[in-house]
Formats: C-alpha cells, structure tokens, sequence
C-alpha cells in the first residue's frame, strides 16, 4: 500500500532529522526495535497509540506523517550548510515553537550588532 511506504518514509525523515537511532526510538516508543524498520520499510502500520506517541516524540501532527514528499521535504544531505539545516529544523516546528526561535535570533542579533557597534 502506497499511504504505508510514505508513512514509514516520514517517519524515517523525522527521526532522523531529530537524530534518533531506531533503537532510541523504539525505546521511546517501548516497542521492540525490529518493528521500526518494519514501520520505516512500509511493512507494518501502527495502533492509535503509537502514531500519538510518535507525533508527541518528533513533535508534529500525525497528519505530516501521511503527506507526500512535494508537500513534506526535508533534505536529506547531511552536507547542507548550517543555514539548511536550520530551516529543515525550523520546517518541522510547530508555529508555537518556530516563533520561540524567532524571537530568540531577533535577541542574538540585536547583541551581535551592539557587540559590533562597541568595536
């Protein structure tokens, strides 16, 4: 089934983008590691709630774990520039948390031009 290869392809997205092993990621989950590849190669779906612990753990809606690539990129190259990294991190956040970090960048480079100024 198509919704079962996007699926488990989405999870294997976020966790790695949260730099989760399988491993700690079933140990998050308390199911046996085995079905997290199985999960992650479309070969198993799970209960209600493990998609909610799943959501709660990479911190997105169990939504985003369904949608299709063109409307849920992350690059995958671990090669990217910090600026990259930043926005696929960033790309993943809810609106709440997104905001936090924006705020925190307005207070660094508010320092950062009044560290410059005092040079």
């Amino acid at each position: 089934m198509e919704f079962l290869r996007i699926f488990g392809r989405n999870i294997k997205k976020y966790r790695e983008l949260h730099e989760l092993s399988q491993e700690e990621f079933a140990h998050r989950l308390s199911i046996n590691f085995s079905n997290i590849s199985r999960i992650e190669s479309g070969k198993q779906f799970v209960s209600a709630d493990i998609l909610d612990a799943i959501s709660k753990i990479l911190g997105i809606t169990a939504n985003k774990l369904f949608e299709q690539e063109d409307n849920n990129t992350i690059k995958e190259n671990n090669n990217n520039s910090y600026k990259e990294k930043l926005i696929n991190y960033i790309s993943v956040l809810s609106e709440e948390d997104a905001q936090y970090i924006f705020e925190s960048s307005k207070l660094y480079m508010k320092y950062k031009i009044k560290r410059n100024n005092k040079n």
